[in-house]
């Protein structure tokens, strides 16, 4: 049972930590392509569409889209903009109109979409100029909070995309992580104290993709995660590709291959919150059990070589056989 538990902690440890660089490429992605404001803008294009150019160019909206991509001039736009901030830019387009007030230049409007929802909204609001805005309003967050929906799918379908990526750059394949960890009672242990003091020791994760972290700071945020986090496990438990067994002429091999890395993609895209709350009960459960047996070929020396890649240690915990299970 301690031994069960401890490889579906090993598992679930290592989709946490690859959680976390796919969302941290994620918001790579998303600074550097700038998804969020893109999607913004088709968001409001399809509400007042011809106008949405004279929207876009107008000082109000460039000013909120002054930052630009390192090595582009070209100004990011803005991630996000008020519903105050869409009825204060659209009055000024509609001021530029001709018609000497307000209905007049509604129905100088090209006829539209976009046009008869105004004239809906100012027959709603009793041609009352500030009812009138008032509605604008809220009928931007409407039209936002279904946008954000539909944002939510496509960053799902994004994540996927980043951790079959992922999957097959680092060739995270949870068959051969659990052929690994069912092998070797050391190594279970070794992995299994590393989930806990991390658990522990952590702040919980958000998946929420921030879209304005610096571009700077997400890569720091990456860089730590591989050197501190995923290269100490990527020896042991035979990830990556460096002693992989290839068999590449065999289809067996390839879809083994190909269903594990499908499954690793599937895991990344649920989120590091989801597995970092499982990863945490699992780890209260196994504590609150019977200690798991010591294996004494693990002193407190060895414990620290086993994060480094390539030393003695390592090939000891992939190569030794289980210790006998002295319960029978």
């Amino acid at each position: 049972m301690v031994a069960i538990l401890s490889i579906v902690i090993g598992i679930i440890f290592v989709m946490l930590l690859f959680s976390l660089l796919t969302t941290t490429v994620m918001e790579l992605a998303s600074g550097l392509l700038a998804l969020r404001g893109k999607h913004l803008m088709a968001s409001i294009r399809d509400m007042i569409g011809d106008l949405a150019d004279k929207f876009q160019e107008h000082p109000y909206y460039q000013q909120l889209a002054s930052s630009s991509n390192p090595g582009t001039k070209t100004p990011n736009p803005p991630s996000y903009i008020g519903s105050g901030t869409f009825s204060a830019i659209l009055g000024d387009l509609l001021r530029k109109t001709e018609g000497n007030n307000l209905q007049e230049r509604l129905e100088s409007l090209p006829e539209s979409r976009f046009k008869e929802v105004l004239l809906f909204l100012y027959n709603e609001s009793n041609g009352e100029v500030a009812s009138f805005k008032g509605k604008t309003e809220e009928w931007f967050n409407e039209v936002m909070d279904r946008g954000s929906g539909a944002y939510k799918k496509k960053t799902k379908n994004w994540l996927i995309a980043i951790g079959f990526c992922i999957a097959v750059l680092f060739n995270v394949d949870p068959l051969n992580i659990y052929s690994n960890l069912s092998m070797n009672a050391t190594l279970r242990e070794y992995i299994a104290g590393m989930a806990t003091e991390y658990v522990n020791t952590q702040p919980a994760p958000s998946d929420t993709i921030s879209m304005n972290t610096p571009i700077a700071v997400s890569k720091i945020k990456m860089d730590s995660l591989l050197s501190n986090n995923i290269a100490s496990i990527s020896q042991p438990l035979g990830i990556g590709w460096s002693d992989s067994d290839w068999n590449t002429s065999s289809g067996k091999w390839w879809l083994y291959k190909l269903v594990g890395w499908i499954t690793t993609a599937l895991a990344l895209s649920m989120g590091a919150a989801f597995w970092f709350d499982l990863l945490k009960q699992l780890v209260s459960f196994r504590s609150s059990g019977p200690p798991a047996a010591s294996s004494s070929g693990l002193s407190k020396s060895s414990g620290q070589d086993m994060g480094r890649p390539g030393t003695e240690t390592n090939r000891a915990i992939r190569q030794a056989p289980p210790p006998p299970d002295k319960s029978k």
